[in-house]
């Protein structure tokens, strides 16, 4: 099941920033983009949204999507895909609990679907970081609709 959740974060993610690339004409992910062309704090097709950083929480009905983006790789800590289940009507009734959904995202490492997110060359250091931060590796083949 948590791969059925992760499939419906990541398409509405890549919906919502295609909502954003067709209103402003761009071809390049809206983190690039969002001080230059528009407010990095609004709304599009009711969804609320602020980027922030490297990411962009948005919020429609009620449900959070937070994460974080790289050119174009999603990442998202535990606790942001566990406020989508948590805030997600039809997610919520599951019940999962934070050491569960870790465990799940973990089998999803071994599937190769997701990958830690290593920070490499963290100044002053001769060593990386290995953060509870995911990096979606393989995405869900889908057909992008304009949410």
């Amino acid at each position: 099941m948590i791969e059925t959740i992760l499939t419906d974060y990541i398409n509405f993610i890549r919906d919502f920033e295609a909502l954003l690339k067709n209103k402003y004409k761009q071809d390049i992910n809206p983190c690039s983009f969002s001080r230059t062309f528009f407010e990095r704090k609004g709304t599009i097709n009711e969804i609320e949204y602020w980027f922030h950083g490297a990411g962009c929480t948005a919020q429609k009905n009620g449900v959070i999507y937070a994460y974080d983006i790289e050119i174009n790789e999603i990442q998202f800590s535990q606790w942001g895909f566990s406020e989508f289940i948590r805030t997600h009507p039809d997610y919520q009734k599951l019940n999962y609990t934070p050491d569960y959904i870790e465990y799940q995202l973990y089998q999803l490492i071994n599937r190769e679907i997701l990958s830690w997110l290593v920070i490499e060359g963290i100044e002053g250091t001769s060593f990386g970081c290995v953060f509870m931060e995911y990096r979606v590796i393989q995405e869900p083949l889908c057909v992008h609709k304009i949410i």
